[in-house]
């Protein structure tokens, strides 16, 4: 009994993501394995439970549930069976495909690109560019979301600016003169040299964007955001900087950056994160991962609460929100749900774990 449990504890920890390690251990893959050739349901009827459980749901905001002791006796481990067998199949064995989901329709909104001389194209997804800026620097978009500078040659050139603007629901990668890649998201705006000259490289942002910074020790690689700076010479971060942050948000993922407002100076650490408002600066510990998802295609959230969600919603989908219920503002949602999913299937996703409801009229949304 006592070394069933410790298997137990070691599946929990599994499919939780704390030990990925484990699914290399024999002893675990087989017991999924048994587990899951005793189970005959590719999926579990995991709305039904719900449901059951729903009726026990006390508390607000965080819709805590009580089980009474008979009901978790019963249901607990037939949820857990069920999950494990699930969650095993889907991602450590073929699936079966079950459901097929619709694509969101991609956004017509071209990409801007603004360049020195105030030129504004519009770069969509399916159109190749190819601009000649001067005998030295090209401009290539060479695949899908995808635009390049490349140097042809090092003379030195005068400081030249261009803009890269993302419409509502669009992503890009824009690789910079130096090799430093930017991934920005949608609503965002990044200023940047055509070539960089003099002893550092400087680019401005506004909205959200990850950065792959070449490593340059005698250019450190600076980016502005209103009044403050981040400096990197070469590493990984992600800049938030929407306005419902009411600050700029710095989280490191490899390497070390200064953050700067003016007023303080910090140097983060891998796994830290930065948070300037009011003057101030304020470092926590965090997992990276939670804050970059959208450059792969994913919404994170852990404990958001709807209200913010929502904003996520709006800039994505290109929605405008309205909460009937105001009381659901504060409900927190906790999953990763894919970017590429309709409207109708993200919300979807969302109810089957809080107790509301969304009415989707053509670009509006009504949460009841």
């Amino acid at each position: 009994m006592k070394k069933m449990k410790g298997l137990f504890q070691q599946i929990w920890q599994f499919l939780q993501g704390e030990k990925e390690d484990l699914k290399a251990d024999p002893e675990i893959r087989g017991a999924l394995e048994r587990m899951a050739q005793v189970t005959q349901t590719p999926e579990p009827d995991f709305e039904r439970m719900w449901g059951r459980v729903k009726r026990a749901t006390i508390g607000k905001k965080e819709r805590r549930i009580r089980f009474f002791q008979g009901v978790a006796a019963v249901l607990l481990p037939v949820l857990i069976l069920s999950a494990t067998v699930y969650f095993y199949r889907s991602k450590y064995l073929s699936p079966q495909k079950v459901v097929k989901v619709e694509k969101r329709v991609e956004n017509d909104a071209a990409v801007r690109l603004t360049l020195a001389d105030g030129k504004v194209i519009r770069v969509h997804k399916d159109s190749v560019v190819n601009l000649v800026i001067n005998e030295d620097v090209a401009i290539r978009h060479k695949s899908v979301s995808t635009l390049s500078y490349e140097v042809k040659s090092s003379v030195s050139h005068q400081l030249e600016y261009n803009v890269l603007e993302m419409p509502v629901g669009s992503s890009y990668q824009l690789t910079l003169s130096d090799g430093s890649i930017v991934y920005l998201n949608s609503c965002s705006k990044l200023k940047y040299p055509v070539a960089f000259v003099g002893d550092e490289r400087r680019v401005f942002l506004e909205g959200e964007a990850y950065f792959e910074v070449r490593s340059d020790q005698r250019h450190p690689f600076r980016v502005v955001v209103g009044n403050v700076e981040v400096e990197a010479v070469g590493t990984r971060f992600n800049i938030n900087a929407y306005p419902e942050k009411k600050g700029v948000e710095t989280t490191l993922v490899r390497g070390k950056v200064n953050v700067e407002d003016g007023n303080q100076k910090i140097r983060l650490l891998p796994g830290q994160q930065a948070c300037c408002s009011e003057q101030k600066i304020q470092v926590k510990e965090v997992d990276y991962r939670d804050f970059i998802g959208w450059k792969n295609g994913k919404f994170i959230f852990k404990k958001m609460s709807l209200e913010n969600i929502m904003i996520q919603m709006e800039r994505w989908y290109g929605l405008t929100v309205f909460f009937r219920n105001r009381e659901a503002q504060q409900y927190t949602f906790t999953g990763m749900i894919d970017r590429n999913l309709t409207p109708e299937e993200t919300f979807r996703t969302i109810e089957k774990t809080v107790d509301v409801s969304f009415r989707l009229n053509g670009k509006t949304v009504i949460i009841e």
